[in-house]
């Protein structure tokens, strides 16, 4: 439900009369991500105004949640002592994601405004490499020392729990920072008020360098059903954690890129209607261009057969049912390999497992369809060869196509490139030059024309 469309008479009312004491003990009430679809809504002074009544910790969560040139256009609002607030109130991980969207101008006078500790910590974020787990990590954890006990791990908890980013799960390291082992809160509160954590904790730790790519830190979590999975140096040195919320970007954007891919265009960075209108149709008509430069080579197959269709003007009647079945049957094949590739299910060292399965699959598929082939020309004509030409050659083409859809992925995976590059446009274009090769040849020899 949208509530946000609820709450904003109220807010708006709120705001024209100044009262701004009811307008922030409404706000505190909301949770930050509708407060942001409330503020989107408002012109730019009603929100500067919106902002002012928001405490510290609930402005940096807000804030954060704005699209990163909505929060440009949000600093141009204001003072310079309200964004130090917000950049000092924001996680490490949100902080250094805002910055590394801004221009270096502006990303440097923002730094000045941080205290030592925390633009080193930044800048440490920001040094690491492009998609990288260290990009996500957020400083902001619990750890404990071996020798302390859990009476002792339960005052420190209360005493600088309120402004780490979980609790939940601590991580115990040693004099230099190494990670040793991983603790519940659960296990140190049920455990006696003697014993140390040393005794209590997990030492097999699932961890994730900060070179690793996200991806990995994100089916960690996924795996092992984490609330947050350890990051460390080439030292093994705890430097941060990427928690779950992390990580679900990064899935959303994974998703994304791997659409775009496979329905060959490149989204829009922006909303749907906010897209730039020119650099929509350039994104799309380059993958278009190319597509269509390949099925010219369609044409020029058509033109080769133009006897045997004038023989029979009733086979390109037919010609749709058969590219069509074969683009189908390779996009279904190519997206369930990708898939089981991209969350390993299934290995390169299993390719030929895969494609003796989607040969059967493919055969099977293929009798189904050419049956139900066989059945409309034979309705449609009366003649049985050709009905059953027409049905073989389907069988073939569906069969390729299972075959191409499993085999290209694996392929490009073989390569190194990303398997999801494999785009239906151009599995479909590649079944239409050779099914109508493998159409034409077939019903050519069995009809003798």
């Amino acid at each position: 439900m949208q509530w946000h469309k609820i709450f904003l008479p109220e807010i708006t009312e709120l705001i024209e009369q100044r009262s701004l004491k009811e307008l922030g003990e409404f706000l505190r009430r909301l949770h930050p991500a509708d407060i942001v679809d409330i503020l989107r809504d408002l012109p730019s002074a009603d929100r500067v105004l919106a902002f002012r009544v928001l405490d510290k910790a609930k402005l940096a969560w807000v804030f954060s949640l704005f699209e990163p040139e909505e929060q440009e256009e949000l600093l141009k609002l204001f003072t310079e002592q309200k964004v130090k607030e917000i950049l000092l109130e924001m996680d490490s991980d949100d902080r250094a994601q805002f910055l590394e969207e801004l221009p270096a101008d502006v990303v440097k006078r923002l730094l000045a405004l941080l205290p030592h500790d925390e633009k080193e910590i930044t800048n440490l974020i920001l040094n690491y490499p492009d998609n990288s787990a260290g990009r996500l990590i957020t400083t902001d954890y619990m750890a404990l020392r071996a020798d302390r006990t859990a009476a002792g791990a339960i005052e420190h908890i209360r005493e600088t729990g309120l402004d780490k980013e979980t609790i939940y799960i601590c991580y115990v390291i040693d004099k230099t920072r190494k990670l040793i082992g991983v603790v519940s809160l659960r296990d140190i509160i049920l455990a006696q008020p003697s014993k140390k954590i040393g005794d209590i904790m997990n030492t097999l730790v699932t961890r994730v360098k900060t070179t690793d790519d996200q991806e990995i830190a994100a089916k960690m979590i996924q795996k092992y059903d984490l609330l947050a999975v350890p990051v460390v140096d080439q030292e093994d040195r705890l430097v941060g954690i990427v928690t779950v919320d992390d990580v679900i970007d990064i899935f959303e954007e994974e998703a994304t890129e791997d659409m775009e891919k496979m329905a060959a265009v490149r989204l829009p960075e922006e909303e749907y209607f906010k897209a730039d209108f020119l650099k929509v149709v350039r994104k799309r008509a380059t993958w278009l261009v190319i597509l269509i430069l390949a099925e010219t080579l369609t044409s020029d197959l058509i033109e080769n057969y133009t006897t045997s269709l004038t023989s029979l003007v009733a086979l390109a009647y037919f010609i749709p049912m058969l590219t069509s079945s074969g683009g189908n049957t390779g996009a279904q094949s190519s997206t369930l390999v990708i898939r089981a590739l991209a969350i390993g299910e299934v290995g390169l060292g299993e390719w030929w497992m895969i494609i003796r399965r989607e040969l059967w699959i493919g055969t099977t598929l293929g009798v189904i369809l050419g049956s139900v082939a066989y059945v409309k020309v034979y309705q449609s004509l009366g003649d049985q060869t050709t009905g059953i030409a027409v049905g073989l050659a389907l069988l073939m083409v569906v069969l390729l196509g299972n075959i191409l859809g499993a085999i290209i992925p694996l392929i490009f995976s073989r390569l190194g490139w990303d398997p999801a590059t494999v785009s239906s446009p151009l599995i479909a274009t590649l079944l239409d030059l050779s099914g109508l090769l493998i159409y034409f040849e077939v019903t050519r020899r069995m009809l003798s024309i």
